[in-house]
């Protein structure tokens, strides 16, 4: 009875111990893919594209018989968004955002994929325009556009657009609205609509 109870014990321990080299070659597999998970994961998630911001059109600017379409920015997120990230932006298209109140209006270029030209408006009418405005990728220093003067608007248009449709300062742009209170807000001094402009925030 001692040798089988001796011989059971010296199985019970040959068991426990395969058990426990099973365990420990699992953990020895488990812990490295382990490892370069939390290593690649971060990576992974840095590599996944932010998603560029789509806003419906509600307005449209007619110049030299082109008709351009224009998505319009408002609240502060959807001008900090503005057109970042967006690959490509047809001819006919357009983003115009709103500005709250007149003032001087500073914008940069960065996570912008494309180059813009960016049109500064004060009531209607061209205040000042910077030409092909070239892409900014997040790991560059942007340099800053400069409204100098007062405006409500800013219109970021693709590049080499201010050619093609004559834009100069002191020129009226005519931007129709799907909304009539956009249409009076577009052309007064002072804007009804709650927007703040703030690229640089």
């Amino acid at each position: 009875m001692k040798e089988n109870s001796a011989a059971s014990q010296s199985s019970s321990q040959a068991g426990k111990c395969s058990t426990d080299e099973i365990y420990l070659k699992i953990l020895n597999c488990i812990g490295p893919i382990a490892g370069i998970l939390v290593a690649v994961v971060p990576v992974t998630f840095a590599l996944i594209p932010t998603p560029a911001q789509q806003l419906p059109i509600e307005a449209y600017l007619v110049m030299q018989a082109r008709k351009i379409e224009l998505e319009v920015a408002r609240t502060p997120e959807q001008v900090a968004a503005g057109l970042r990230f967006r690959s490509s932006l047809p001819l006919n298209r357009g983003m115009l955002f709103v500005v709250s109140q007149p003032k001087p209006v500073k914008l940069w270029m960065k996570d912008v994929l494309v180059p813009l030209d960016i049109i500064f408006i004060r009531n209607g009418t061209i205040a000042s325009f910077v030409k092909n405005a070239p892409p900014c990728p997040r790991w560059k220093s942007c340099p800053i556009y400069d409204s100098v003067k007062p405006v409500n608007y800013v219109l970021e248009l693709p590049a080499g657009s201010a050619n093609r449709l004559g834009i100069q300062p002191g020129r009226k742009l005519d931007v129709k609205f799907t909304k009539a209170i956009e249409r009076s807000c577009y052309e007064a001094s002072k804007c009804a609509i709650a927007a703040s402009y703030t690229p640089l925030g």
